[in-house]
């Protein structure tokens, strides 16, 4: 009876067992809520002369099932861009729907995307675009010609699993001929968050260049290039890939200092030279390790004051891009964008400013790859229906990181920036050209925004000249290192804005720093004797630091003549380096020896130490004893002499 009861438990156990693995893939199937991502999309469709059309689709689903179908939907035109905002959103149009597809199941799956194209027309289907599916998904447009151009709203709705998702982007329809495409300069910048990212950076390097006829502009901060000009495994890749991208003339690089750097004030407090130190540290650092110099115009990204901007116009810069936050009224928000400007109060300084809601959606990271480079070119499909007939050049300035760019979007969105008609990509010198400004409607001034003044305290002023003096100094002992780049990098950036609290205390840090690196200086101050007039004294000096400094050792004493001359110019390259100096001309059998080490320009001291000098003198006693020598060494050799056996021919 136990045997029998023991295999009816065997057998339902691996029926059971059975039933679960059964069951278990469905329900890890059940509990994935299926979703979709718009991978790309063709986001300009050309109505022929016959009036068909077509758009590609690719859409990555999850989970893969047979059973997913697709709709796509088209509503009415946009005709103001804060219609814009609830598609990026991804709330929709609450407009009714303008025409739709049938729903379609989709097929031929391929790396877990789906692709498909979407048909248009406006009174025939004609010889619609064929597919792999049976019948390719369609749609009658209720426009003819020129009466279709604009830009859609697109709803695509996939349905899985009984469940609907949907995803809003932008479909721009062009029947009519581009008299005036928009020029647009598309900034990728690299401020320090470029390197705290420095894997997705190096990527999208690498991705801009091989777009290498796509005119584009990246931007220079000396904070990063210091950080990537060091040694590391990360920051070769890092310059590797900066170089390859900087290959292609049209990728030009422009000036971008960091943020938050008082201009107005460095000029106000007497520090005029290090406006333009700010301004030509990023060019040293990339010519340094890419060969290219920086170009014009200034990308300021702070919030300057009337100080600042014209403090730079007073040191040669004729043109800056800010954004657009920093001005009264953001251009973005009116109809005459586009053109050139000078700030009002600041004299012949031209600026541009960047559009904040393009470069926002640009940098958007919970936007997918596909829908925002969509999303990007249908925004300013968008734009160029805002004035197709204009009659000058209107530029539109997106500005975003390259630690905020996906590669999928990168190449998406140039690809499609490329090929769209209504754009022509440039650098930004070109839309800087003075004939443009107040064109199109455009004022030719524009207001900045008040921000507060800058304020310096005496002891702000007193320490940042030493703090440059002492940087300046002994960056000249250190050149064949980097310490004296990323001393320079600090002081630079000590140089904010704010209160002079705030300030204080960046400058006392970066001193700070410089005094450690001073600090890895010594003499040995241990008691030389010298054993009389004409011989070297030798000093040993000790270093710290893991890098050569160049030093000048002087020699301080009115009881030693030097015939070489008492300051010496000296390589520290070891932890310790001897100095052998001849002496002649000594005036006593005892003296105090001052050793001053210092930075080869003399302002800074790198090391000081007392040393005790003894000279080994001569008295009559010594004579005596030597004479006594010489005696009896003669006497010794004379008795040797005579006791050396005959030869033979004396027998």
């Amino acid at each position: 009876m136990f045997h029998r009861f023991s295999s009816w438990w065997r057998a339902l156990s691996v029926v059971l067992l059975c039933l679960a693995t059964m069951a278990w893939p469905t329900a890890a199937h059940a509990g994935t809520t299926p979703s979709f991502a718009i991978v790309h999309q063709q986001a300009v469709a050309l109505l022929s002369a016959k009036g068909t059309s077509h758009f590609t689709v690719v859409i990555g689903v999850q989970p893969i099932a047979a059973a997913s179908r697709a709709r796509v939907t088209l509503y009415p035109r946009i005709v103001d861009r804060s219609q814009l905002t609830p598609i990026i959103s991804n709330v929709g149009s609450p407009a009714p729907e303008l025409v739709t597809t049938s729903t379609f199941t989709l097929v031929c799956a391929a790396h877990g995307s789906y692709t498909f194209t979407v048909d248009l027309y406006t009174h025939r289907s004609g010889s619609l675009r064929r597919t792999c599916y049976p019948t390719a998904p369609h749609m009658k447009l209720p426009c003819r010609g020129a009466a279709c151009d604009g830009v859609y709203p697109l709803r695509l709705e996939v349905i899985t699993n009984g469940v609907t998702t949907t995803k809003w982007s932008l479909l721009a329809i062009q029947s009519s001929r581009v008299v005036q495409p928009l020029r647009v300069d598309f900034i990728e910048t690299m401020d320090p968050s470029a390197f705290e990212h420095a894997t997705r950076s190096i990527a999208v390097l690498q991705a801009i260049a091989k777009h290498e006829t796509t005119a584009l502009t990246l931007s220079a901060d000396y904070r990063t290039l210091e950080t990537v000009k060091q040694s590391g495994s990360e920051q070769l890749a890092f310059r590797a890939a900066l170089r390859k991208a900087l290959t292609s003339p049209v990728h030009q690089v422009v000036n971008a200092p960091p943020s938050n750097i008082d201009f107005g004030g460095l000029q106000q407090h007497g520090f005029g030279v290090d406006v333009n130190k700010q301004l030509t540290l990023s060019a040293t650092l990339l010519h340094s390790f890419t060969g290219r110099y920086v170009d014009s115009p200034l990308l300021l990204t702070g919030t300057p004051s009337m100080a600042t901007l014209r403090a730079l116009q007073r040191h040669g810069n004729t043109a800056v891009v800010l954004a657009e936050s920093d001005l009264t009224v953001a251009p973005s928000a009116t109809l005459n964008w586009g053109a050139p400007f000078h700030v009002a109060g600041v004299g012949p300084l031209i600026a541009l400013a960047t559009d904040t809601p393009l470069s926002t959606l640009v940098a958007d990271p919970t936007i997918g790859a596909g829908r925002r480079a969509a999303l990007t070119l249908g925004t300013l499909a968008f734009l160029h229906f805002e004035a197709p007939n204009a009659e000058s050049t209107r530029t539109v300035v997106i500005e975003t990181s390259i630690a905020q760019s996906p590669v999928a979007f990168v190449n998406d969105v140039l690809n499609g920036l490329g090929a769209s008609p209504y754009v022509t990509l440039a650098t930004l010198a070109p839309s800087f050209d003075s004939a443009l400004i107040a064109t199109d409607g455009a004022p030719g001034h524009r207001l900045l925004a008040s921000s507060p003044a800058s304020r310096w305290s005496s002891h702000n002023v007193s320490s940042l000249k030493t703090l440059l003096q002492g940087v300046t100094s002994y960056a000249q002992a250190v050149s064949k290192s980097n310490i004296g780049d990323e001393l320079r990098v600090a002081a630079e950036a000590a140089e904010i804005d704010g209160g002079p609290g705030a300030r204080q205390a960046a400058i006392n840090q970066v001193s700070a720093t410089l005094r450690g690196q001073l600090n890895s200086f010594s003499v040995d101050p241990s008691t030389v004797t010298l054993a009389g007039s004409g011989t070297s004294i030798p000093i040993t000096l000790i270093s710290r630091a893991d890098y050569p400094v160049t030093a000048t050792v002087h020699l301080i004493t009115d009881q030693l003549t030097f015939p070489k001359g008492r300051n010496v110019v000296v390589t520290m390259d070891s932890p310790t380096k001897s100095v052998r100096v001849p002496t002649s001309g000594h005036n006593g059998s005892s003296m105090t020896l001052q050793v001053v080490v210092t930075t080869p320009n003399g302002r800074i001291t790198l090391a000081r130490a007392a040393i005790q000098v003894r000279i080994a003198g001569t008295s009559i006693v010594g004579y005596v004893l030597s004479l006594a020598s010489l005696l009896v060494l003669a006497y010794w050799w004379v008795r040797t002499y005579r006791k050396r056996p005959k030869g033979r021919h004396a027998r």
